[in-house]
């Protein structure tokens, strides 16, 4: 066995075996269209068609754990799988690859587990063999929410430590977070725990913590409110007086 699957966690060893069958239903179901759900927000039939083949396939890896997604969300109970089959779909729709699949496990309402993220149009992969820790800079970059970014939520909170880069998925986001690809991950509007399970987990094992409303998140909950700051400890106190 290699050095990288000896450090895959269960979740991941069995991704990777299926991946392709992933990869199959993104080829399938690959128009654009899209219909509004309840809450205002779009849904495309590769949401469904993804959330569909990924719970069987979490079935098959535990059917012991509680599926919770973004497009199956009635029952709520530990140990739990918080999946988003499709996070960025406004990203899909308007044909941009910053979209991703999202995987979270909970045993228990602490917030640990194991998370991957996968971009199927990029082919990353987001795992425990691909994280890095944080290194000390003199300036940083964080990535921020596309929209929240075009609706000018972001309007004078670049200095000359922190720049800022807008980017589609907050999911997409965390994994990179946990792969060295940025130093910080800040949002102003509500999460849901399917948006950010798999990439709080993968940052949280890279060394970066998840903060809302100014307090380390430590329990798993249905939904975060902002501002929420996924960054070194290091950073908190300075990224908190930027986004109070």
């Amino acid at each position: 066995m290699d050095k990288q699957q000896f450090l895959m966690s269960p979740l991941a060893k069995f991704l990777q075996i299926h991946v392709k069958t992933l990869d199959a239903v993104v080829q399938q179901e690959n128009r654009p269209q899209s219909s509004l759900k309840a809450d205002g927000s779009p849904v495309t039939e590769l949401d469904h068609a993804l959330s569909n083949s990924i719970e069987e396939l979490m079935m098959l890896f535990n059917p012991s754990f509680t599926y919770y997604s973004e497009e199956n969300f009635s029952d709520w109970s530990f140990p739990l799988i918080a999946v988003d089959p499709l996070d960025g779909t406004i990203e899909f729709i308007k044909g941009r690859n910053e979209w991703s699949i999202s995987i979270g496990i909970f045993q228990s309402e602490k917030f640990e587990g194991d998370g991957w993220i996968y971009n199927p149009m990029t082919k990353e992969v987001f795992s425990e063999t691909e994280l890095i820790p944080f290194k000390n800079k003199n300036s940083y970059c964080g990535e921020i929410s596309r929209s929240e970014w075009e609706k000018d939520l972001f309007t004078n909170k670049k200095t000359d430590k922190f720049d800022l880069r807008p980017m589609g998925s907050i999911a997409y986001k965390l994994g990179r977070l946990s792969s060295g690809k940025c130093d910080f991950v800040v949002s102003l509007k509500p999460k849901n725990i399917w948006d950010v399970a798999g990439g709080t987990l993968l940052c949280k094992k890279a060394g970066y913590r998840f903060y809302s409303q100014g307090k380390e998140v430590t329990s798993v909950e249905k939904i975060y409110q902002p501002p929420l700051i996924w960054c070194h400890s290091s950073l908190f106190d300075e990224l908190s007086k930027i986004y109070p």
